[in-house]
């Protein structure tokens, strides 16, 4: 995370001096660098939350304010189109966007800056029946209840010429419609932001340029140099620099994963003086064109060969002029300017006022966001400041006022391309998402795959048929075509189930985040970060961080193999281990704990054999007693499998199988997976991957972090609340959660199977996958939403975990739209099978 500081950077002591030296030193709770939307929002929430004591600083003195440097023409906000959406493919993104709406909505009269906030809604055009799927797909998961700022439907062509009179209705299948959203001034957002920080008590600098920043240890606050001469210490450092945040963060030896990308777009005007119409945007020409004034603006997202990317900003830094040093060049958006006059005929003719600009972006096209260092927070890469701006800057003030993030939003992580990502990973995605940046419906990217995290028989299970998705780095294999022909992908999964419940199967689960506590306090920083009782030596069990509000931060399995009880392992998920490795490093150092905690992922591998078969493969590489008696269920051994020793713990509880996981050093994989698959060539032994890993854990009812239990849950509604060990006298979360356990929630946490046609033909377009809505039979309210969906091979039908309200009955017969289809829907009382004891 922290690189080597830079030779231009002055000792801590040197700083010091200047500050004892400085007539101007500002002393403040909060500095934000960087005053654009992103910035100026969590300036502006953090006084909401009365931190008064916030300082906002902003390198232009430009702006198109005249008073401040905010909304600079050098920047990015001055060049936003404003399109204000609340239509986001990742679902747990979306009350991000509405509480922006909201915010916008009330914000003119709370300012008095008008900030021309149009809330027209916004359609996305469906020319071709992928497309048309894709929104029939969202809606279907688009889960509101009345009174929620925005709703989306799909539209018909003749209702979208009711809305939108200009497009060419005979040439679209259909359109998402959602209401309420719209368009907004982005220079006029950005002041009013500023305007409500100032109300708040905040302070702002325009001409702000940071020279040098440094961390206190002693002191723990940052020491920010700025070039004429004042000095700020600030306990808390945002960097809101957009374009700039990396020549910031450089200054603090820290160098960011994202890149500058020239973006092309236009004020048109057309023959004709343009009538009222929601922003337009067509996913598959990926263009965008909203009403302004008596114009319209219109821009567009370039194909790949035409994307280009300012790596010579990223080694040299970015000029003083930033965006305004951008040359326009309208012909990259050629095919889709012909495409967008195709579809809405009164833009041709129109006179071009071709205009240009830079944006700073990540490689998946999620902002940065949270902390990157200590006490040094992110709020930059956006690509949709304006829509999300508003909501980011309140979820970033509120867990730096309270300590812990306020809701799941794992996929804007500021670390999560901390220990694998490179520059050209960066480049090459980064242009690729950019490109795409409209195609919800294509999310196995290929661009800088594979990186180095790849298991040491990725090559090997590639040449089996594998196929793969990709995980904060690795790849994942996620199912295997064993050179069958045409065979679609349910009867694949429906084959690779059977086999291994049959028989057996090996899995790759190096992908798996491994983090390590060691040192004198281990034990006690455990049983200080984990809500449950930790293992003895020996032994694997689950566990459960909790926030201090008692939600679930992580679940987690752990054990160790020391009888010092002085190193741990705790096993999470890939996209949570920087987040997890934050949370246990902070309550370490608020104990004051003598630990190291530290990702083992990259060097500590696994694979999982399971299946009725497994312990006879186990039995045949060792002379270890593998037995019932000798290795019960829950417990780990240091065992030697053939020519590779490894840490193999005995627990079924993901995959309701008999199950040996085996941990073990990566560069020795290969070996170990050779030596497994011929030992279990004679009883039937094959690969699998997650899929079926996912058809196992469901049908026992087991419950997995980013489906079922997230920020957003806790352990008693969600049903495990026996994780939750009261015996201990302190954990983090304690309180919360003792008052949690008295509570009686408004939703349940249910298994339901779905009602199939018999006879159907298997198609796995109609397995739910997550976030569907469930409904009643013959109502329109929503009671509930699906968390996670398989096959059921022994029920022969799809299951699924979800959310169902209290007040339905048990006995209700619910209805879910899935794909083109209504299934019908009822409630499992129990599992379809007990896991393993």
């Amino acid at each position: 995370m922290l690189h080597a500081s830079r030779s231009l950077i002055r000792t801590s002591s040197d700083l010091h001096t200047s500050i004892r030296n400085s007539s101007s030193t500002k002393h403040v709770f909060a500095c934000v660098l960087g005053s654009g939307v992103a910035g100026s929002s969590v300036a502006y929430h953090l006084t909401k939350r009365n931190i008064k004591d916030v300082l906002l600083l902003e390198r232009a003195s430009d702006g198109d304010f005249g008073v401040h440097g905010v909304a600079s023409p050098s920047g990015t906000s001055f060049h936003s189109p404003g399109l204000v959406s609340a239509s986001h493919p990742a679902h747990r993104y979306k009350p991000i966007l509405a509480h922006s709406i909201e915010l916008y909505s009330k914000l003119e009269a709370e300012t008095g800056v008008n900030i021309d906030f149009q809330p027209t809604g916004t359609i996305r055009l469906a020319t071709n029946e992928t497309r048309l799927a894709e929104f029939r797909k969202y809606v279907n998961r688009d889960y509101y209840k009345e009174g929620d700022v925005c709703k989306t439907t799909l539209l018909t062509p003749d209702q979208v010429r009711e809305l939108a009179p200009d497009v060419d209705h005979s040439k679209i299948l259909g359109a998402l419609h959602t209401t309420n959203d719209g368009t907004i001034s982005a220079r006029a957002l950005t002041q009013a932001l500023v305007v409500g920080a100032k109300n708040g008590g905040a302070q702002v600098i325009d001409g702000a340029i940071p020279k040098e920043i440094k961390y206190d240890k002693e002191k723990g606050h940052w020491i920010i140099a700025l070039e004429d001469g004042t000095l700020v210490t600030t306990r808390n450092l945002i960097n809101a620099g957009g374009i700039w945040a990396n020549d910031i963060a450089r200054l603090s030896g820290h160098a960011l994963p994202v890149v500058v990308v020239e973006h092309q777009y236009a004020v048109l005007t057309p023959n004709k003086t343009p009538g009222p119409t929601p922003a337009i945007i067509d996913h598959d020409s990926t263009f965008y064109v909203r009403k302004s004034g008596d114009d319209y603006l219109f821009g567009g997202f370039e194909s790949l060969e035409k994307t280009v990317i300012r790596e010579d900003w990223y080694k040299k830094g970015v000029p003083t002029e930033g965006s305004k040093s951008i040359q326009a060049d309208f012909s990259r958006l050629d095919d889709a300017y012909k495409r967008a006059c195709d579809l809405i005929p009164g833009l041709q003719g129109s006179k071009v006022d071709a205009r240009a600009a830079v944006f700073s972006m990540t490689p998946d096209g999620y902002p940065l966001v949270g902390p990157y260092d200590k006490n040094y927070w992110m709020s930059t890469g956006f690509l949709d400041g304006v829509s999300s701006g508003g909501g980011i800057g309140k979820y970033l003030a509120d867990w730096i006022v309270d300590g812990e993030p306020p809701a799941e939003l794992f996929d804007t992580d500021a670390s999560r391309y901390e220990r694998w990502g490179d520059r050209k990973f960066f480049t090459e995605r980064s242009r690729e998402t950019y490109s795409m940046y409209y195609n919800w419906s294509y999310t196995d990217r290929s661009a800088g795959r594979p990186t180095d995290r790849i298991s040491g028989v990725y090559g090997r299970l590639k040449k089996d048929g594998a196929s793969f998705s990709f995980r904060n780095g690795w790849e994942v294999a996620n199912s295997f075509n064993m050179g069958v022909q045409n065979e679609e992908y349910l009867p694949t999964l429906i084959r690779e189930y059977e086999m291994v419940t049959n028989k057996c199967g090996v899995i790759d689960l190096s992908w798996k985040g491994k983090i390590e506590v060691k040192g004198n306090d281990a034990e006690k920083l455990m049983d200080y970060a984990i809500a449950s009782q930790i293992p003895a030596l020996g032994k694997i069990s689950s566990g459960l961080m909790l926030t201090r509000h008692g939600g679930i931060l992580g679940p987690m399995m752990i054990f160790h193999h020391d009888r010092q009880r002085s190193a741990f392992i705790l096993l999470t998920e890939p996209e949570r281990e920087s987040r997890d490795l934050y949370w246990l490093r902070r309550a370490a150092a608020e104990k004051k704990f003598d630990v190291q905690v530290s990702i083992v992922s990259e060097y500590l591998a696994s694979l999982a054999l399971v299946g009725p078969k497994s312990r006879e493969v186990l039995s045949a590489l060792t002379k270890s007693d593998v037995s019932d008696e000798g290795f019960p269920q829950k417990s780990t051994r240091m065992i030697r499998l053939g020519p590779v020793g490894v840490v193999c713990a005995r627990s079924s509880t993901s995959t309701g199988q008999l199950s040996y996981e085996l941990f073990h050093n990566r560069a020795e994989t290969a070996k170990l997976y050779n030596a497994v698959m011929s030992a279990g060539r004679e009883h039937g032994i094959v690969n699998f991957g997650q899929a079926a890993l996912n058809m196992m854990r469901l049908e026992h009812g087991y419950k997995i972090w980013g489906k079922e239990l997230t920020l957003d849950t806790n352990p008693f509604e969600c049903g495990i609340g026996g994780l939750v060990d009261f015996e201990k006298k302190e954990f983090i979360g304690r309180e919360s959660a003792l008052e949690l356990k008295k509570k009686d929630f408004d939703r349940r946490l249910a298994l339901i199977t779905f009602d199939t046609e018999e006879g159907c033909v298997l198609d796995d377009r109609y397995v739910p996958s997550g976030n569907e809505v469930i409904r009643i039979d013959g109502k329109e309210a929503r009671v509930g939403q699906i968390t996670s969906g398989a096959y059921n091979v022994r029920l022969q039908k799809p299951i699924a975990f979800a959310w169902i309200d209290n007040a339905v009955g048990k006995n209700e017969r619910l209805v879910v739209d899935i794909g083109d289809k209504r299934l019908f829907a009822t409630s499992l009382e129990t599992p379809t099978i007990p896991p393993i004891q």
